[in-house]
């Protein structure tokens, strides 16, 4: 146990390791924070830096979140309440595409019907192309359509999806980390959230105090996290063949309709 979350807290602990230990770390697993990167950069700096794979999704998960509350209060003034069109599709938006039901497809289908839904339908979209990324057998393949996503986020989003556009300069920030993960699959701080969380059960004031990065001499020895139905909090492993919808969804301003060149296309069926 470390007390603190803090670049100096990591790099302290880091310092009083062994050099010997210090050298033999090849990957350090971590989530987005900052601190851990910078402390794990000038204290180790042979090992491969590597954005947790649950950490990157949630991310996404929480950017279609967060699209959606904001679209709740735009057009109905308040949070979302039963009878609202967006409040019942809140679980459904973190669910796998093809783990959804016929009934599920069409509630969805419905929600994304109109025009005034298009901005979570395109963040929807994003989320679903990630955690297909993550799944791709070829991990080169899922390495490339990474690489695309975040450039696309980067740089190429309507200025109306300001939170698309929030994510995709996080993501480009980190991308040397995100991207890592294909080169060394499995790599996860997975177990240290999981005690984190049981901390959290027994001893809410405790959240945090663990050391969050994992530091691993061989990326490969621990799966426990690698996993995505493990990793993701239980939000099912989407088949990558099936959310192969591009995301390159259609953008209709609110002032009218237009075909964005990245996000170009016709909106695709959910039906499978």
């Amino acid at each position: 146990m470390v007390e603190g979350r803090s670049t100096k807290a990591f790099q302290q602990w880091l310092a009083t390791r062994p050099q010997a230990w210090r050298d033999a770390v090849e990957v350090v697993a971590m989530d987005g924070f900052t601190g851990y990167k910078s402390a794990a950069t000038q204290e180790l700096p042979a090992a491969v830096t590597v954005m947790d794979q649950f950490h990157v999704v949630r991310l996404a998960g929480d950017t279609v979140a967060e699209v959606r509350r904001r679209r709740q209060q735009e057009m109905h003034g308040h949070r979302g309440r039963v009878g609202d069109p967006l409040y019942p599709a809140r679980r459904l938006l973190h669910t796998g595409a093809d783990l959804l039901t016929a009934r599920q497809h069409a509630r969805l289908n419905s929600v994304f019907a109109t025009d005034d839904h298009v901005e979570v339908e395109a963040t929807w979209g994003v989320y679903q192309r990630m955690i297909a990324a993550y799944r791709d057998p070829d991990r080169r393949a899922g390495k490339q359509t990474m690489t695309a996503l975040i450039d696309t986020l980067s740089t190429t989003i309507p200025a109306d999806l300001v939170e698309l556009r929030r994510l995709g300069r996080t993501l480009k920030r980190r991308a040397d980390d995100v991207l890592a993960y294909f080169d060394r699959p499995g790599t996860s701080n997975g177990p240290t959230e999981a005690i984190n969380g049981r901390l959290d059960t027994y001893a809410g004031p405790l959240w945090g105090s663990a050391t969050s990065p994992t530091t691993s001499r061989d990326c490969y020895s621990s799966q426990a996290g690698s996993d995505l139905a493990y990793t993701l909090l239980c939000e099912e492993p989407v088949n990558a063949a099936l959310v192969a919808i591009d995301v390159m969804l259609l953008y209709r301003a609110r002032g009218g309709v237009r075909g964005h060149p990245t996000l170009g296309g016709q909106t695709p069926p959910l039906s499978v």
